[in-house]
């Protein structure tokens, strides 16, 4: 990476792929991104013609789930490895895939006004050790009494939650006993699948 394509991927516009429609993550390509919203497009790279930016809107589309989002984003960012924030929200998405996981510098991801019913979906999140924000708000899990209590214990990395800081005695707060069995039964799942 060269000197002014670093500074370019720590300074740009996001890429903006929102309300477009989208109804499955394919490779894209940087020209189908929107201009119109942030002003232009972020800047390309010198190698492979891809955007320097570490930011990918898919917002307000008719996504309902994000499988193949590893292709995406490779086939738009000159460097996907550095990805640091996405936006997912409003879409119609029901569970949060692993692919997401390979994007481990991840600090920002939204995916408020969604579908998640699933309380254990959040827990995917948890390997993504750099992640401050995340959004949930306006998904059906927001509904359960332990919600909050139970996102911070799952992400304890996280600072902010659903755009509210997340205050040290919330980090200190006993576990919910919903967040306590889940753990229990994926550590089950997982025991049962390595014997197989």
């Amino acid at each position: 990476m060269q000197v002014d394509e670093k500074r370019e991927l720590e300074t740009s516009k996001p890429a903006d792929f929102s309300f477009k429609k989208l109804k499955v993550l394919e490779p894209a390509g940087p020209e189908q991104a929107r201009a119109s919203r942030l002003g232009g497009i972020p800047e390309r790279g010198s190698a492979h013609k891809k955007f320097l930016t570490r930011s990918v809107w898919l917002n307000n589309n008719k996504l309902k789930n994000i499988r193949n989002f590893d292709n995406f984003v490779d086939s738009i960012l000159e460097f996907p490895e550095q990805l640091g924030w996405i936006d997912f929200s409003f879409n119609q998405i029901t569970e949060i895939n692993d692919t997401i996981l390979k994007f481990a510098d991840l600090r920002i991801v939204y995916f408020h006004g969604n579908c998640i019913e699933n309380i254990d979906q959040v827990l995917k999140l948890k390997n993504l050790k750099l992640l401050k924000t995340v959004t949930f708000h306006g998904n059906p899990i927001t509904n359960l009494p332990y919600y909050r209590n139970y996102v911070i214990a799952a992400l304890p990395q996280i600072d902010n939650l659903d755009f509210t800081p997340v205050l040290k005695n919330e980090k200190n707060t006993p576990r919910p006993a919903e967040f306590l069995k889940d753990i229990r039964v994926s550590k089950t799942k997982e025991a049962s699948k390595g014997e197989n």
